[in-house]
């Protein structure tokens, strides 16, 4: 089972049992000690959930295994197979169709390839060109990821990257299923005008992402660090998770089309599933060459002196209540309350506890700003880079998200977050501010965060 490019309705009832992932518990009903939150999502089979197994025909489904295998190879021969141009052309007009004669049909061929306006389609498969060089995916670098994934990754991740290896069934927080191409902690923050194509851009991340990932781990999971790779090394796991992740968005965008047809496609089988497939390969190529064009900027910060971030937390404090921002709606009580959420994967997620200052996609100034900017797609974290051109501005504040990130680092330190609260400290900030022709903290009174 899958989720749907639109994610699953409602919000779960409650935590699974650790080892009974909510998708797995729905596929395996009647042995896990989460009935309830199966049955709440097999409500959504066929609508929000996908299930090769029941909507995907024998034959399709064959059909789709051979050109994964012929596109991406196997772990021992990793590979992704752009098709040349004149292939493409192939798949999209000519369309051959083993069954009906090689010649079959060579008069409308003839006719459709005159109609056929092949710019946008050359345009696409050029990008998506420029998108695997750039991303390192020659059958040698992938060859070397691949024997460093096996050694140090697919125990957790399993050998598909569906987060479903051995060791993955006990953690409670399953690890990283690639399959869908989306990732939570990344720098990249598509334009807003960028056309769609497939899935999208939005949640991919570069290179240096998924480098940070390796090198540095992620805090309050079970994903360790690994610090001793040498560059090298590092380059090619990198290529080898994006391979998989490549892999995965490529069937997944194929089987969400073929088993939810629309009135106006035809029959995905065939000539048509096969052009369906090589199409979103070369949309996931292009997408992700997109979001290494996409980089998240991230200003230097503004504050010099202790006093200067104290005054930005205090601005970030107005901010985080705002209705500009409305970060306490899902944040409750700074996130010690208990307000759990379906992510994209089908997993329960919770906001994070603000105070507790751990942050899974790091703790430094520039990863929260990261986060504010660009927001965390698959846990449904929206971003708040339209704020930037947006609503009030003050003086001698130059970037909204500096301070609201400042506001975050305060409250995880007991030593700032007692100073937000010390009515003294604020009615000295006012006095400055003040003086500066800046009136965001006018009506304030009192900062209140400890119960």
């Amino acid at each position: 089972m899958v989720v749907g490019k639109t994610g699953l309705d409602g919000t779960p009832r409650r935590w699974p049992t650790a080892g009974f992932p909510p998708l797995r518990s729905a596929r395996l009903i009647s042995l896990t000690p989460d009935r309830d939150l199966a049955e709440d999502i097999r409500k959504q089979l066929g609508k929000n959930i996908l299930d090769p197994l029941v909507d995907l025909q024998p034959a399709q489904a064959g059909q789709l295994a051979s050109l994964l295998g012929r596109a991406f190879g196997t772990p021992a021969g990793p590979r992704v197979r752009l098709p040349d141009w004149n292939e493409v052309v192939t798949v999209a007009v000519v369309r051959p169709d083993p069954s009906k004669g090689v010649f079959a049909n060579l008069r409308q061929i003839a006719r459709d390839l005159r109609r056929w306006k092949p710019a946008g389609v050359r345009s696409d498969w050029e990008a998506a060109a420029a998108a695997w060089a750039e991303l390192k995916l020659d059958d040698a670098t992938l060859a070397r990821g691949s024997v460093l994934y096996r050694r140090l990754c697919v125990q957790c991740h399993g050998p598909t990257g569906a987060g479903d290896g051995r060791h993955a069934i006990a953690f409670a927080a399953m690890p990283r299923d690639y399959r869908q191409g989306i990732f939570k902690f990344v720098t990249t923050a598509p334009p807003p005008g960028q056309p769609r194509k497939g899935l999208g851009a939005v949640g991919k991340p570069r290179r240096d992402d998924l480098k940070r990932t390796l090198r540095a781990g992620i805090d309050g999971s079970m994903m360790p660090a690994f610090p001793s790779l040498s560059e090298g090394e590092l380059d090619d796991l990198v290529s080898y998770v994006i391979h998989l992740a490549i892999r995965g968005e490529t069937e997944f965008a194929t089987l969400a089309k073929a088993m939810q047809p629309t009135e106006d496609d035809p029959e995905f089988s065939g000539p048509e599933l096969a052009w369906l497939f090589e199409q979103n390969l070369i949309w996931v190529l292009y997408n992700w060459g997109v979001a290494a064009r996409s980089a998240i900027p991230i200003p230097p910060e503004f504050v010099a002196t202790p006093e200067e971030r104290l005054e930005s937390a205090f601005r970030g404090y107005v901010l985080y209540n705002s209705a500009e921002f409305g970060c306490a709606g899902c944040h409750s009580n700074y996130g010690r309350e208990e307000q759990l959420k379906w992510d994209l994967w089908g997993g329960v997620v919770q906001p994070r506890n603000l105070v507790l200052g751990v942050y899974r996609g790091g703790r430094r100034g520039e990863d929260l700003y990261a986060r504010l900017y660009g927001g965390i797609h698959p846990s449904g974290m929206p971003g708040f880079a339209n704020t930037l051109a947006s609503g009030p501005h003050y003086p001698n504040r130059p970037n909204k998200l500096w301070n609201i990130v400042h506001f975050l680092q305060a409250l995880a330190d007991p030593y700032a977050r007692e100073r937000l609260q010390d009515p003294a400290e604020l009615a000295r900030v006012k006095e400055r501010l003040k003086a500066q022709g800046d009136l965001l903290l006018d009506d304030l009174t009192r900062v209140r965060i400890d119960p």
